[in-house]
């Protein structure tokens, strides 16, 4: 699916720009506005009657809540959010959540109030939070919500196949020859945990192998912090994994960096794999094997679902979430199992 964002790549401009080209702005020049039609002919790109439809309908905010703004999976889906209103002609308004906390439900509420935000996008946990959901049928505000743990009859879902894409990054490290691999799991209350959890072992099921041992899976909580202790504990065991799979880029991360403070090479002396393909994983070095979640079309098919429940009461509600396609994005941090014991920590 072609998006503004290729768009803005071809012509060496930004999105923003694109999308005034779109709306016959009168402050892109001619020379400009020439380069992106061009690219939108290359690449067969054609504003969708659903972007249309919201640019004329001339709708405001969209809302949404964020529990940790600094965290790689928030930073990824608000750049997304973000490009999706850019193409669809909206406004994104962010609030900060910070869990079940006394008076959540008053600053939620006067939020969505004071913003007149009339629709709302839930990120995990919220999405799968009752009350809120409750609170947002009161409010009578049109939720779309992003990877719940399962579908609700009142609000349309979007989201991908973590078990598959968990079982994709085994398979992988099988074909290097790991098979003692260690995992650093999610945040217990987020369901992406679980579903990338049982991909895990669904991967080791699949060859006929034995569940990995419980020393080898490890709590952590989708952040750098955690991803420390749990690297600790999976290198401080016995016979540690000659690879890791964290649940996120951040633990991933997290891992790697514990690995090299050690001495140990990678991926000579262990593979690592994160997901989501948060902004982190092409930066740190070696660069991080991981999990691309397509957020962009994750995020403009989330637009698109408000369009068509705005311009038919029942069209943008079903039960049946939206899968988008993920991908695995192999780079340097994965390579073929060591031989032998696992090399001697340095002091």
């Amino acid at each position: 699916m072609t998006t503004i964002n290729d768009v803005a790549e071809r012509a060496g401009v930004s999105p923003k720009t694109v999308s005034r080209v779109l709306n016959d702005h009168d402050s892109v020049s001619a020379k400009t506005r020439d380069r992106v039609r061009t690219a939108m002919t290359d690449l067969g790109y054609q504003p969708s009657a659903v972007a249309r439809s919201l640019r004329s309908q001339g709708s405001g905010s969209v809302g949404t809540l964020m529990g940790d703004p600094s965290g790689g999976y928030h930073t990824r889906v608000h750049h997304a959010l973000l490009l999706a209103c850019v193409e669809t002609g909206r406004h994104l308004s962010v609030d900060l959540s910070e869990g079940p906390i006394p008076g959540w439900a008053d600053r939620v509420r006067a939020f969505v109030t004071d913003s007149g935000i009339r629709e709302m996008i839930l990120l995990p946990p919220e999405c799968d939070f009752g009350p809120m959901k409750e609170l947002m049928r009161e409010l009578d505000v049109r939720c779309v919500m992003i990877t719940p743990t399962t579908p609700d009859p009142h609000f349309p879902a979007i989201g991908m196949d973590d078990r598959a894409a968990a079982r994709e990054v085994v398979e992988h490290l099988f074909s290097l020859g790991h098979t003692r691999i260690g995992h650093i799991a999610g945040h217990p209350d987020h369901a992406a945990s679980t579903h990338r959890r049982n991909g895990f072992f669904e991967a080791y099921a699949a060859r006929g192998l034995p569940r990995p041992s419980p020393e080898l899976i490890v709590q952590g909580e989708f952040t750098f912090k955690t991803g420390i202790d749990a690297a600790k504990a999976l290198l401080d065991i016995d016979e540690p994994p000659t690879a890791i799979f964290a649940a996120n880029d951040d633990m991933a991360a997290a891992t790697c960096m514990e690995a090299q403070r050690r001495g140990l090479r990678i991926p000579d002396d262990l593979s690592v794999v994160g997901f989501d393909d948060a902004p982190i994983a092409g930066v740190i070095w070696p660069t991080l094997t991981t999990i691309r979640q397509p957020f962009d079309q994750m995020a403009l098919r989330a637009m698109q679902t408000f369009a068509a429940w705005n311009a038919n009461e029942g069209a943008g509600k079903t039960n049946t979430p939206f899968l988008a396609q993920h991908s695995l994005v192999v780079r340097e941090s994965t390579g073929p199992a060591r031989d032998g014991p696992p090399p001697r920590r340095r002091p």
